[in-house]
């Protein structure tokens, strides 16, 4: 039997001091032998509930010792619990246990994100308004002045002959909706700020989609009205995980080259087409220089970094179904492989290489082999280190994770154009200024580097985003020179909820509502 005792914590609904109680009691109850604190950190809300790190820590052994009792179900109770009591759709929160039944829950709204693994501490949001800007989601960004491609009579011959066959295959006439009207379509259009493109126009004019017979190669063409609900709740707005998953996030262009605008979402984008997995085939009305307005890409839950290129008008896509040739689509380097995991830096490195990992090579890694890839994007080195970065220097490389070797430093990447998250890892200190000529600097990782200069970080009015230890950030906040201009920010390594909370109100938002709860739950005799 488990007997509790308890302190209040601010006199809030007693269901939360239940639960924690609970949680305690059931984390006590199933310690291991010689387990001296258990930590568990997650998150609840209407989007369900996650266990982040923590665990039963034994002298002795390494990491932390898992195997506590699941705890989903009561999270999803002090989910419901704060959501009713402080309207937070979404709440961080630690446990923290003790062989002696001694406990401390700390909750907060979901401003503080626990990491995903041991050392990733927490992700702040000090302004929760701010996304990163993606590369060419404006409508300022370089337009093409290419015509439409597609052919609104020979689409829907191409239609009717691909209802046919599916007709013949199927033993059964496919049953076609009754088609949009000419004031619908304006509506549409009038919706759409711009045209929708002659040839989808005429095939709407013969059916408002298939009525999900997949006629089209597996894919259902939607009703106008779905497609453009798709187009205004997800495919029209780039894609933003948050700072945990977004600081260094990076939208890569399609294949052909400077064909689709290097965004994740755009207005101009309208889905009509899908295999009900989350992605969508859309018509592009706001195609990059080189691509044809009413141009067919692909977009959703699988592209994330980029939408894929796949015909120059819906005409030249319903040709393909039947095996006919594209006569408007540029001309394609034939490799698609555009991210690559590699071991060394000479395997399967192509001009269409535009992301590359770079995992445990030897040290320091040459990075001269680099000069094959003039697309790089994104560079990591994952558990490995370079002497040198002057082959980046040249490259659009706009995400770059890198280990430096002993002596040496960041002068090659002076006034780098397009360098936009930056993680450095070092053993010995790093001179910082470099920092202050990259003009498109707005995430920075120094949580793996020695580095003596931190009040410089004040001196980058574009930094929005910025990891450090709990060290580093004990520093710098005692310079009084915090970076202006912060959105987001990380709390590296073990550090405890409350420590997240210290350097959020540091940054200046508002914590005095964080919920504290402390207690003990003995076994009774």
């Amino acid at each position: 039997m488990i007997a509790v005792a308890y302190e209040r914590g601010t006199g809030e609904d007693m269901t939360v001091e239940q639960v924690a109680r609970r949680m305690a009691a059931a984390i006590v109850a199933a310690g291991p032998e010689g387990w001296t604190e258990c930590v568990s950190r997650g998150h609840a809300g209407r989007a369900g509930t996650g266990v982040f790190g923590g665990g039963y820590v034994v002298p002795g052994r390494t990491g932390a010792f898992y195997g506590m009792p699941s705890p989903h179900e009561n999270l999803a109770v002090l989910g419901s619990s704060f959501q009713e009591t402080h309207g937070w759709e979404h709440v961080a929160l630690e446990l923290r246990c003790r062989p002696s039944g001694a406990f401390e829950l700390v909750v907060f709204r979901h401003t503080l994100a626990p990491g995903g693994g041991p050392e990733d501490g927490w992700t702040l949001t000090v302004d929760s308004s701010f996304e990163p800007p993606e590369p060419a989601a404006a409508d300022s960004a370089e337009r093409s002045a290419l015509p439409q491609a597609g052919d609104p009579a020979e689409a829907v011959e191409r239609l009717r002959a691909l209802l046919l066959r599916h007709a013949e295959e199927s033993g059964a006439e496919a049953k076609m909706p009754a088609p949009v009207t000419e004031a619908q379509l304006a509506a549409a259009e009038q919706r759409l700020g711009r045209p929708l493109p002659a040839d989808l126009r005429a095939l709407y004019l013969e059916a408002d989609g298939d009525g999900d017979n997949e006629a089209l190669d597996g894919y259902c063409w939607m009703p106008l009205d779905a497609a453009l609900a798709e187009r205004d709740g997800y495919i029209g707005v780039p894609t933003w995980f948050g700072w945990d998953l977004g600081w260094n996030h990076v939208v890569l262009d399609a294949e052909p080259p400077n064909t689709v605008r290097r965004c994740t979402g755009h207005p101009g984008w309208l889905p009509f087409a899908t295999w009900f997995d989350g992605n969508f085939l859309a018509v592009d009305l706001a195609p990059a220089a080189n691509g044809h307005p009413g141009q067919v890409i692909e977009v959703g839950r699988d592209f994330d970094e980029g939408p894929r290129y796949i015909a120059s008008s819906v005409t030249a896509w319903l040709g393909q179904i039947l095996g006919l040739p594209d006569p408007h689509a540029p001309q394609q380097s034939g490799d698609e492989a555009n991210t690559v995991i590699v071991s060394t830096l000479d395997e399967h490195l192509t001009p269409a290489v535009q992301a590359i990992h770079l995992n445990d090579a030897p040290s320091p890694v040459d990075l001269t082999p680099l000069t094959t890839t003039p697309r790089l994007r994104r560079l990591h080195l994952n558990r490995c280190a370079t002497a040198d970065l002057t082959p980046l220097a040249a490259l659009p490389v706009e995400d770059l994770t890198v280990g430096l070797t002993p002596a040496t430093d960041l002068a090659p990447l002076t006034g780098h154009p397009h360098l936009a998250s930056l993680a450095v890892a070092s053993e010995t200190p790093v001179d910082l200024a470099p920092l202050r000529t990259l003009p498109a600097l707005r995430a920075l990782d120094l949580s793996r580097c020695s580095t003596p200069d931190l009040a410089l970080l004040a001196d980058l009015p574009g930094l929005r985003y910025l990891a450090l230890s709990e060290p580093q950030w004990d520093a710098l906040t005692t310079t009084g020179r915090l970076p202006a201009h912060l959105a987001g920010a990380r709390l590296a390594g073990k550090p405890p909820l409350t420590a997240a909370l210290a350097l959020l109100a540091a940054l200046g938002v508002d914590t005095s509502t964080a919920y504290h709860l402390t207690g003990t739950v003995q076994n009774a005799i």
